[in-house]
């Protein structure tokens, strides 16, 4: 009832917002010819897989446009989750709840965003999903070009409009292909996270000090998830020991506020042969991902973490949307399981893939 209630909610503000609005004028002739100084990329949520899919298309921008400034527009949880990516030039943060508390930081942030004169927005919200708040604000950066997925009333927002791709593509090609109206051919790029030296120093100490010895691969694992995407515990507690009596691994699982049951059951079960680490900033959390030879997780945030970095992952899939979220390439294991069981299929996924990494590849992802 509630979710119904704020889907009209939604529907009824946007009609609104429509109508103030001044008639759009007609699409770009040739957006092959464009070469913008400034391009804006609009993403305003807070979750930290949609952020890490995005950076397909941030390296596209960057192909396409070897000069152009690009400035990315994101909520206020997780910027830094792109701190390291050299693309993006310029952040700006919307602050949703402090604008509703105080409206003038909106306007605030409007004048600053129109004064950097951005020439093109891209409203990258999901494809088939209508997004107010992303192309309101494409729309009010006063770029002159705004393309989006052609989707609910984006065409009042937007003057150029990208057909919708079927959903068996995978996400960040999704996002990547909304550059199609500005060249023949997309950039060959695919989604990445970069770690700082000094990140990766901060990792290697923190593992040592929790115990971590290095005498055997080390296996990461992230037990958490929203809803659906949420495999039990118990689950997770047979894999790592079933794994344990396979293969020689050093195992450490990164529990979030959500997960400290888990975090406790992990605790009991495994004592000090398990280190669990809580309370981390994202950062860090990157940081001790990349640390690792293989990670197991359901489709998170973490699970987008450690595929875009390269480091080989089983994906655990309790929705058979695999295609459009999991890992791609030969690097990885998709494993579809359910609510009740699948260990042995994700036991034997994670044995392949120390198998087949036993030797330290650095193979493309």
């Amino acid at each position: 009832m509630a979710g119904r209630i704020e889907r009209t909610g939604r529907e009824l503000l946007t009609r609104a917002v429509v109508r103030l609005l001044p008639p759009r004028t007609g699409g770009l002739r040739d957006p092959g010819s464009l070469k913008p100084e400034r391009v804006l990329i609009v993403r305003h949520d807070d979750r930290i897989g949609n952020l890490v899919l995005m950076t397909a298309l941030v390296r596209g921008v960057r192909e396409l446009w070897p000069t152009a400034e690009i400035g990315v527009l994101i909520g206020p949880r997780f910027p830094h989750v792109l701190q390291e990516e050299v693309e993006i030039d310029r952040f700006w943060i919307l602050e949703k709840r402090r604008i509703l508390r105080n409206p003038f930081l909106f306007f605030f942030l409007l004048r600053r965003l129109r004064r950097w004169q951005y020439q093109l927005a891209i409203d990258c919200s999901h494809m088939h999903s209508f997004s107010l708040t992303g192309a309101a604000m494409a729309f009010l950066s006063g770029a002159p070009v705004r393309v989006a997925y052609e989707r609910g009333r984006a065409d009042a927002f937007s003057n150029l409009l990208v057909e919708p791709l079927k959903a068996d593509h995978h996400e960040s090609d999704i996002l990547l292909n909304l550059l199609r109206p500005f060249t023949q051919e997309l950039p060959a790029v695919r989604m990445g996270l970069r770690v700082s030296t000094e990140e990766q120093q901060w990792a290697e100490n923190m593992l040592i000090g929790r115990g971590v010895t290095g005498d055997a691969r080390l296996l990461g694992v992230h037990v958490g998830g929203r809803g659906g995407k949420r495999w039990d515990i118990a689950h997770f507690v047979r894999v790592l020991e079933t794994l344990e009596q396979e293969r020689d691994v050093e195992m450490v699982v990164f529990c979030g506020p959500g997960e400290r049951g888990e975090a406790a059951r992990l605790r009991a079960t495994f004592g000090s042969r398990i280190k669990v680490l809580e309370h981390l900033e994202i950062r860090q959390l990157i940081a001790l991902i990349a640390a690792c030879d293989l990670f197991l997780s359901p489709d998170t945030g973490p699970m987008h973490i450690a595929a875009a970095i390269g480091v080989p992952t089983a994906a655990l899939f309790l929705k058979d949307d695999w295609k459009r979220y999991g890992p791609i390439g030969e690097r990885h294991e998709v494993v579809q399981v359910t609510g009740q069981g699948g260990e042995e299929e994700v036991v034997k996924a994670l044995i392949r893939l120390l198998d087949r990494h036993s030797g330290g590849s650095d193979e493309d992802s």
